[in-house]
């Protein structure tokens, strides 16, 4: 009796979308703009659906809409929903398209010097219809507002109104010059990096407090040095002068180790570890050169990324001190 189970449809994905560019927008009257509607009509459908769902997913007043705890749950899920749908459609409607127009992409200035331009000049050629809009920057980028197609982000929560996809691991350790270690000492423990001078990573939080993982778990450290800098790129620059000890990302320093200009400080120590991702606006249909995009990085980069299968690049040892 297969009419039993029409008896509790789920909501329509066509509430759901309108439900989601509510929240992705914070207006029903830019989302009624959006669906060529009323702000009366797009501020029915929610109410429908909250009445089906029987819990409020919106609170509404006259300044801001928020989302309610139940909202926050039923938006996340609705995103992955959606995403999922766009995708299906895209691999059939678009398997037959090639990536063609602009892809504006944003990445971080070292990560992409060293790791995307290579990839997107073998996309480009790959594709000849496509362009690509490339912006190498370290500062946030709101990429609903600065019409920004894709961006590559190390760390942090990504937005909720964006779909991230994990690419890789992304570990951070401690180097110095051979020439620095000969003249100032190696540091055996966390606590001797007191006595050196630490160059310091301004553009994290508390650039000066270094949290150390290892086996016996983590080590605060309060470093201090002569030079701060919000570019990774300066201070292992300022590393290869023997000015001091320097956190740095394993896709930065890979090359370096490899050639001996600068080693490993507490190789069984490590910062703790975070993640690349790929971010793309949750509201837009994936299109074929944003897919192709991020199906060429990720792939490339895989998990553990090429770097981090170094030998000179080893996982830190489990042993004690």
């Amino acid at each position: 009796m297969t009419h039993a189970r029409n008896r509790a449809l789920p909501s329509d994905t066509n509430s759901m979308a309108i439900f989601a560019c509510v929240v992705n927008l914070g207006s029903f009257a830019r989302a009624a703009e959006e669906y060529n509607l009323t702000p009366s009509a797009v501020s029915r459908v929610i109410s429908r659906l909250e009445l089906r769902l029987g819990v409020r997913l919106l609170q509404r007043s006259t300044r801001k809409l928020s989302l309610t705890e139940a909202g926050a749950i039923f938006h996340a899920r609705v995103t992955q929903i959606l995403l999922d749908i766009a995708e299906a459609e895209t691999e059939v409607i678009a398997s037959n398209h090639e990536p063609r127009g602009t892809l504006r992409l944003s990445v971080p200035v070292v990560f992409g010097r060293l790791h995307v331009a290579p990839l997107i000049a073998r996309m480009m050629r790959q594709f000849p219809e496509l362009s690509v809009e490339l912006t190498l920057t370290d500062r946030f980028v709101d990429l609903i507002e600065e019409g920004i197609d894709l961006a590559l982000r190390i760390g942090g929560i990504p937005d909720s109104r964006l779909i991230a996809k994990r690419l890789c691991t992304n570990r951070r350790l401690l180097v110095a010059s051979p020439d620095y270690l000969a003249r100032f000492g190696t540091p055996a423990f966390p606590a001797d990096l007191i006595q050196h001078s630490c160059l310091i990573f301004t553009a994290l939080n508390r650039p000066h407090d270094w949290r150390l993982v290892g086996s016996e778990g983590i080590t605060s450290i309060s470093v201090k040095g002569r030079l701060s800098a919000n570019n990774g790129d300066v201070l292992l620059e300022a590393a290869l002068e023997n000015l001091g000890i320097c956190p740095t990302a394993t896709f930065a320093a890979a090359d370096l180790l490899m050639r001996g200009e600068l080693v490993r400080v507490l190789p069984e120590y490590e910062f703790e570890p975070t993640a690349i991702h790929a971010v793309y606006p949750s509201d837009k249909q994936l299109s074929a050169k944003v897919r192709c995009a991020v199906d060429l990085i990720a792939k490339s980069l895989s998990n553990p990324p090429p770097w981090d299968r170094l030998p000179i690049i080893a996982p830190p040892r489990q042993g004690t001190h």
